[in-house]
């Protein structure tokens, strides 16, 4: 093969011995994303290059920007032999929640307290203060150190958009061009003002402010820091942190999406500290918005409720779990959907688990839930028995398939063997935790007695 890439990260992605071979003294060496060479053959499914890294020096054990190594990044694209080459022997047994009744479920561990919201002088304030944390985001995206962790920014960086919003005398409410959202305060160091603030800032380059924005954007990125979206490094970071992210990146959406009034079109202002929206009264207008009649002229954050189920088989040694054909290679979780008007909760697990899968369920338990704000719904999971077990994908086509696994085949999964038939959601995930409690909680085991 000819040797026409710039640098060894394109090299291993095409699979270019000739490349690595003049180039191994930088087969550890990591890119902006804290990507090796070796993870680019991981993901792009080039094993010959794989083995040759393997062979001459790759450290498995290091990890990307996202926390995964090279193993990870194979198991999670399907790309098998090369996790098999990479992953050292993994004890057949899943992992157990330390405690079932608090399951380990990412982004629902909110520290943070926003009682202060009707406060813009308080706010005002703190605003500058050095004891707030500003979170930024462009296209939804946040400002990320290359260890993957959150890189916050103080309010001597991004003064210029946050005085619009608050000045020194209070709260500007005929601002309509700049998001800025209160998040809340971690009092855990200390109440009010003394404690830790968050403030999320979208700093997407559009409208007046773009050049601005830009210019914001561009001193910001450098080869430490880089914008990257909420997932999936949601679920490498503190519970904490990945919480406070998802609620500003679930904020600034909302805000977005809301900044006109769904009745007349007129631009809408913030309230309460970014959490509200507000239709003003125009006194020119010649026919007045329907939205000032009552209090409808408000808009508050919306969060969609989604049933999420693992269902298990009448016999109860397997379950059921479907695979959307937009997600990698041979990735399957739980059955999901959007609960509808005039539905209970119940209703709706069995309704989804019918049209996705042909399958019928009766007894319907639920088990805990998870806020999944990308970007704004609310994840509702059950545990269901299944009273069929004839398979129907053809009903809505949703899924691309759906399979009864065996315990075996779902302990493999979950501890990422590279021998396993499928790949499993996130650790951390509700699809995972309920998947979890099925394995280890008894009760669930065939034959049990209730």
């Amino acid at each position: 093969m000819s040797s026409n890439h710039s640098n060894l990260f394109e090299a291993a992605a095409a699979g270019d011995i000739d490349y690595l071979q003049k180039n191994k003294s930088q087969i550890n060496d990591k890119n902006e994303r804290g990507w090796t060479a070796l993870h680019f053959a991981a993901r792009f499914g080039q094993l010959e290059a794989a083995e040759f890294l393997q062979k001459n020096g790759a450290d498995l054990s290091m990890t990307n920007g996202e926390g995964k190594t090279a193993s990870q990044v194979a198991i999670f694209w399907g790309n098998d032999k090369i996790a098999k080459l990479l992953t050292p022997h993994v004890e057949e047994k899943a992992t157990t929640h330390t405690n079932p009744l608090f399951p380990d479920n990412y982004t629902a561990a909110i520290t943070i307290y926003g009682w202060n919201r009707g406060k813009p002088e308080f706010l005002s304030a703190l605003a500058r203060s050095p004891r707030s944390n500003y979170i930024v985001l462009n296209k939804l995206q946040a400002l990320y150190n290359t260890e993957g962790g959150i890189h916050y920014i103080k309010y001597n960086q991004v003064f210029s958009a946050v005085d619009r919003v608050y000045t020194d005398c209070g709260f500007n409410n005929a601002n309509t061009d700049t998001i800025l959202v209160f998040l809340g305060i971690d009092e855990s160091e200390g109440q009010g003002a003394e404690g830790q603030a968050y403030w999320a800032l979208d700093l997407t380059p559009t409208g007046v402010h773009q050049a601005e924005y830009t210019q914001l954007i561009a001193g910001f990125e450098s080869s430490t820091l880089e914008f990257a979206p909420t997932l999936p490094r949601a679920f490498i970071m503190d519970k904490s942190v990945s919480s406070i992210i998802a609620q500003a990146a679930a904020m600034v959406d909302w805000n977005t999406r809301n900044a006109y009034c769904s009745a007349c079109g007129k631009r809408t202002v913030l309230e309460e500290a970014g959490h509200k929206r507000s239709c003003i009264s125009d006194p020119e207008q010649t026919i007045k918005c329907i939205s000032h009649t009552g209090v409808q002229n408000f808009a508050y954050p919306r969060t969609d409720a989604v049933v999420i189920v693992c269902i298990i088989h009448p016999n109860g040694d397997k379950i059921l779990l479907g695979r959307n054909k937009r997600w990698p290679n041979k990735m399957f979780s739980c059955i999901s959907g959007f609960i509808e008007a005039a539905e209970t909760l119940e209703e709706a697990v069995r309704r989804e688990a019918f049209e996705e899968t042909g399958i019928i369920v009766d007894r319907v338990a639920y088990h805990s839930s998870q806020p999944w704000p990308f970007p704004n719904s609310l994840m509702l999971g059950f545990l269901a028995e299944a009273v069929s077990t004839e398979i129907n994908t053809d009903l809505d086509q949703e899924l691309e398939s759906a399979v009864w696994y065996t315990r075996a085949e779902v302990i493999a999964a979950l501890n990422k063997d590279p021998d396993a038939s499928f790949s499993m959601a996130p650790k951390g995930s509700l699809a995972s935790t309920l998947v979890h409690s099925w394995i280890n909680d008894k009760k669930w085991y065939p034959n049990a007695k209730m």
